[in-house]
């Protein structure tokens, strides 16, 4: 080989080289996301559903589901706020489930603060974080008075499609808690208010 014949080998090379690259990388690539393009999404919403519900647990009675629609968050993200009533609780009656609650939750890794509220209708909520979200918008808290009680979480904020979420219907259609329906009372519910 000569040394013109040399010369032009490498930049050849280099050239081809760079061909196959581009050509290797321009091809698609087989597409792991679920139908509404959202699997980060669902295994949050399929976590904290199980998580609310095993709160609902400890506490006993019947519990009805009011959750938000996913919602918008940050760049690309979605979240739900996942919203149960119960019935409604006597003072008295209130220390050994809230201490069972707070037991589960510390065990998570969850610093649950217990704090009482006045007003109207005064009450006690168990709360993670004491106040506010984390940074990714997370939260779960128990509110319980003598009209009622309420269990709510809002789930970190993680990157999906709200809108084909919503289409599909993925928060509605994966919980196993009935739904709450203004107007419609079951009489094991605790007589939750009708609005």
């Amino acid at each position: 080989m000569n040394r013109h014949s040399r010369l032009l080998v490498f930049p050849v090379l280099a050239i081809c080289f760079a061909l196959v690259g581009c050509a290797h990388a321009s091809q698609p690539k087989e597409s792991t996301m679920s139908v509404s393009g959202s699997p980060d999404a669902k295994a949050i919403w399929d976590s904290m559903n199980a998580e609310i519900e095993a709160s609902q647990d400890v506490l006993g009675t019947e519990w009805l589901s009011s959750d938000t629609a996913a919602r918008a968050c940050g760049a690309d993200g979605a979240q739900w706020v996942i919203t149960r009533f119960g019935p409604g609780t006597r003072p008295e009656e209130r220390a050994a489930p809230l201490e069972a609650l707070a037991a589960r939750w510390t065990a998570k890794g969850w610093a649950p603060v217990t704090t009482e509220f006045g007003g109207d209708t005064p009450g006690v909520q168990l709360r993670y974080p004491a106040g506010s979200t984390l940074d990714d918008g997370f939260f779960i808290e128990l509110r319980s008075t003598v009209r009622r009680s309420t269990l709510q979480l809002q789930t970190p904020c993680t990157p999906g499609n709200v809108d084909a979420l919503n289409r599909e219907q993925y928060g509605e259609k994966h919980t196993s808690t009935p739904p709450f329906l203004p107007g419609a009372t079951p009489p094991d519910t605790g007589g939750l208010p009708s609005s």
